[in-house]
Order: structure tokens, then sequence, then C-alpha cells
């Protein structure tokens, strides 16, 4: 089994300081101080180059929990939850449907992501530098190294486009290091559709780029050849829908045939499968998921206290307030609850309801009270952000060792189903591929939460074999494939930050946010939805920065 690793992030890049007095002291080169050119010859810099662009995704609230509040709180799945309602009202307010220009979430994911994006562009540069030598250990790093981080860079690269696509859907393309005085326009979405194939398709065709399951043990966590596969699979449903919604200029059926290929190369090739039991991704040890032949990509936050690095925030700042100890956020929705079918166990893993029970560390019982606090209106929280006591360091919730999922391998099967579909696949392959996410769900997993004393989902959970299941589970031939699809996407990825991306390439934005308040009106979330509120507004001081060359979007 592959052991936990943290990648070690924290390069300083060092700059040659400018001199301004004439005296001979002043004129002397700073002491201590190295210029870029001598720092790239220091031992494991083309190492430090690598992680720092990996590091942008540990920024634990401008990244993780970010991008959950962005794809998951602002929509039907969840609300941002707090303290009172007024507790990061900037979650509240993407909700309504119409966020101000100024809300502070997106500027958020705006600085973050093009800090992730200039790390990148950085590296890359560096890695391509004629005449530099990388080394480590006293040797020099080999070309086929550098290669591969190359093409890690660039999956990364894509992967913080990509992020900013979903909410803006056009931003300024930056594929080279710029001086602090430059601006640029915003790019069509053409033109960022192919930069993100061209990274994507650079990094595929790397032989020095592994596949997943050839990740050694110290590499767990770094970017694989599937996770280049996956992501180019999940653009190309992206820019389909938005093809086929008119929003955008060209051939759908050309991108579903992409999404198709992409995640047919991982389901045949890449030696990948899901997990028997849902619970094991789960349970509170992130081991067992992080480490599977299910887990695509992550980025491990495992608590190291003799370097003082603490698990991300998102493990403390999306759990029961209270005894409990959290923060309170990422409060799953009553609407998220009720989809849930009878017998599904996926509901206990995903949603722990008010009342529920778990051990303490010292043989007691932690019992979970969500009320008296401003989302008393659901009275649940995330499961799959919960860690329990048995599994933190002194019972404290940033001592443990929970990572995120950014890929995982049922959502490639559903990818392909989907993509089969639109391109006019036989209905007999589309719920194949639909009910190997759903057997499991149903049949292989446990119907008990076994780190729990008590859980009040449990009750309607009862043992599936498989005669039941082909008769009364399966989904078949004559069902609405499509619907299937999204009911499958929203049970199996909830509160994973996929939700806004599904609602918006489905055209399902704007109907199901109004619908939403409709049936709850609660924290107003879907209130001011409607055709125009995406994409979202870019914030507004980067258009007061820009000098006219940014230009707002026109739905703002």
């Amino acid at each position: 089994m592959k052991h936990n690793i943290i990648i070690k992030i924290g390069l300083l890049f060092m700059v040659i300081i400018s001199v301004y007095a004439c005296s001979d002291f002043l004129e002397r080169d700073p002491m201590g101080v190295m210029d870029e050119d001598s720092y790239y010859t220091t031992d494991d810099a083309a190492m430090e180059l690598l992680t720092n662009c990996y590091g942008t995704m540990l920024a634990g609230f401008p990244y993780a929990i970010n991008r959950v509040a962005e794809g998951s709180e602002s929509v039907d799945d969840a609300d941002g939850g707090g303290s009172d309602a007024g507790d990061r009202p900037q979650v509240a307010d993407v909700g309504t449907g119409k966020p101000e220009t100024s809300n502070s979430l997106l500027l958020e994911t705006w600085d973050n992501r093009y800090e992730g994006i200039g790390r990148c562009n950085s590296a890359l540069e560096a890695f391509s530098a004629e005449g530099t030598t990388f080394v480590s250990g006293g040797n020099e790093v080999s070309e086929e190294t550098i290669s591969r981080y190359i093409s890690e860079v660039k999956f990364l690269r894509a992967w913080y486009y990509f992020d900013l696509v979903t909410v803006f859907k056009e931003v300024p393309l930056i594929v080279s290091t710029l001086d602090a005085s430059e601006r640029v326009a915003k790019a069509g979405a053409e033109d960022i559709r192919t930069q993100l194939y061209d990274d994507l398709d650079a990094a595929i065709n790397d032989d020095n780029l592994p596949r997943a399951s050839e990740l050694t043990d110290e590499e767990l966590g770094r970017v694989s050849k599937d996770a280049a596969y996956v992501l180019k699979a999940r653009i190309a449903l992206y820019f389909a829908g938005l093809m086929s919604q008119g929003k955008m200029e060209g051939d759908a059926t050309t991108e579903y045939k992409l999404a198709k290929s992409a995640a047919a190369e991982v389901i045949n090739t890449g030696g990948l499968s899901l997990l028997d039991d849902y619970q094991e991704l789960y349970r509170g040890d992130y081991e067992t998921g992080t480490q599977s032949s299910e887990c695509i990509f992550t980025v491990l936050t495992t608590y190291k206290g003799d370097i003082g690095m603490s698990t991300d925030a998102f493990a403390i700042m999306n759990v029961g307030r209270n005894n409990v100890g959290g923060w309170g956020g990422n409060c799953p929705t009553k609407d998220l609850a009720s989809e849930f079918e009878v017998g599904d166990p996926r509901k206990i893993f995903t949603i722990i309801s008010h009342g529920d029970i778990f051990p303490t560390l010292a043989g007691g019982e932690e019992y979970h009270d969500y009320s008296g606090y401003y989302n008393d209106f659901n009275l649940q929280q995330s499961r799959k952000a919960y860690v329990p006591q048995a599994h933190r360091e002194d019972g404290n919730l940033l001592k443990s060792k929970w990572s995120p999922y950014w890929i995982r391998y049922s959502e490639v099967l559903l990818i392909y189903a989907e993509a089969t579909l639109e391109i006019g696949g036989t209905n007999s392959e589309v719920a194949e591929y639909i009910n190997m996410v759903r057997h499991r769900a149903f049949v292989t997993t446990s119907k008990k939460d076994e780190e729990a004393i008590y859980r009040k989902f449990e009750e309607d959970l009862f043992p599936i074999d498989e005669l039941t299941f082909t008769s009364q589970y399966a989904v078949t031939t004559s069902d609405d494939l499509l619907e299937a699809i999204k009911h499958e996407r929203r049970m199996e990825l909830a509160l994973e930050g996929l939700r806004l991306y599904d609602l918006i390439r489905w055209g399902d934005y704007a109907t199901t946010m109004q619908a939403f308040y409709q049936k709850y009106g609660f924290a107003d979330k879907g209130i001011s939805a409607s055709e125009n509120s995406w994409p979202f507004p870019i914030p507004q001081t980067e258009i007061d920065a820009s000098n006219g060359v940014l230009v707002q979007n026109s739905n703002y």
C-alpha cells in the first residue's frame, strides 16, 4: 500500500536587488542574494520549481474551501453555513444568482488561480531555458525527468485555468511571465479551449509522464497521464454543453467524442477500478481511498507536527459547530438529502444529521448538536469532510489525514456514459456504465457507518442482493438516461465541488436555482437566478486595475 507524503512546498525565489545609489558600498552586489540563473543551479531547484506549482492547491481557504464553496455551496447541494448570517456572506451572495462585482469569493478564485498560473509559467520558462542544467544530489537531472516535470506543470496550468473558465467563462490567457505593469484582455473561449487542449495533449503524449497505476509510494499526489485524460474529458463535456446551448461556436458532437475517447483511455488502459465499498473513501483516515485505484488526483494534507504543517483548513471549516468543534461550513441542503433514493447508502457517507453520534477518543459519545446557530434550517453537515476523533491526533480537527478527491474513477465511468449517449451510442452501453457506479453504491457498499455509534439515515438502509438490484435499482435501456446520469453524478459526487460545473454545462443552472428558491427560500439562494447569472462577474478590482484593458462580462 502506498504511504501518504506531503509534497514539499515553500520555494522562495530570490532575485537581485536593484541599486539606486552610487556609493562604492551600495554598488556592490548584496551579500546573500541570488539571481534566478544562479538559483536554478542549486541542488533540487527543479523539484522545488515543480512543487511550487502544486503549492497553490494547499492554500486552504483560497483553494479547497473556495473551490467547494463555489462548486457546491453556491448551488443546490449545500449552503455556506457558519456561525450566523453574516459569516462568509460572499458565499451566500454568489448563491443568490447575481453576485456583486466586489464579491470576495470570486476575487479569491481569481487571485489564487492566477497565482498558480504565474508559478507554472515561471517554472516552464525555467525548465525550457537554453543552457540551464539542473542538479539533484550533485548529479545532473535527466532530460526525461525534466520532461515529466514540464508535463506536470502543463497539467496544473490547465487545471487552474479550467477553474477560472468554469466561473468566469472568458479570462485573460497568460502563458508567459509578465512585467508587473502589463495588462491582458480577456481571451475568447475558443482560444482558451485550444490552450487547455495543447497543455493536456502535451502531457498525455509525454512518454515520461507515468500512469496513475505506475506512481511510486513517494509520488502519491502527483499528476499522472490518467489525470490529464480525465481533465481533458471533463473540459470537453463543458465545451460541448456550451456549444449545445449556443453559448460558444463549435461542434458539440466533436467535443463529446473527445470526452468519450479520453475517458475510454483511462477505462481501457489505466488499470484503475472502483473500491468495493464507498465507505472506504470517507471513513476518516483517508489512506484507503487516496491510495486506492479509484483516486486519480488528490492533494495530500496529512498533519506533520515535526514541520509545523496542519491538515487543510477544510477539515475544520466544514464540520459541525457546538460540541463537535468545527466552524459549521458546507451544510448539505434538504434538497440534496431528498434526492437520494431509499436504500442508497451513499447518503450516510455524504450527510451527517443533527443527532448522529460518533465515539470520542476517551470512549464517550460525541452527539452532533447542530441547533442554535445559523444553519439550523438544514441541520446537516458533510460526512465527506468529517474526520472522526479516532483518526485525528489528540482529537484535533487540524491534525488528521483529510485529503480531497479532485478526480475519482467513478466520474470517469459517468463521463463515458454521458458522452456515449450524446453521440448516439447504444442505450445498453450507456446503462452498463451508469450501473457500474450504482452497483457499487447499492450492493457492495456498507449499510452502516462503521466509525459511528448512531446514524439517522441508516434506518432506511437494507441489504440489496444482485437479483434485487437488477430488478429494482439498475438503470434500464428504456429509462431517461440523461436524467439518470444527472441524478447519478449528483449522488456520487455530492459536495466535491462539481455541481456548479454540471448545472452550467447542462444549461440547468437558472431553472434549478429558481426552483430551489421557490421551494425553500433559505438565505435567498436562487432569488436572482436567471439565464444572465453566469458567467459570474470579473472582480471589479481587476477591471479597475487594468486601465480599460479588461472589460466586465456583458451580463454584469
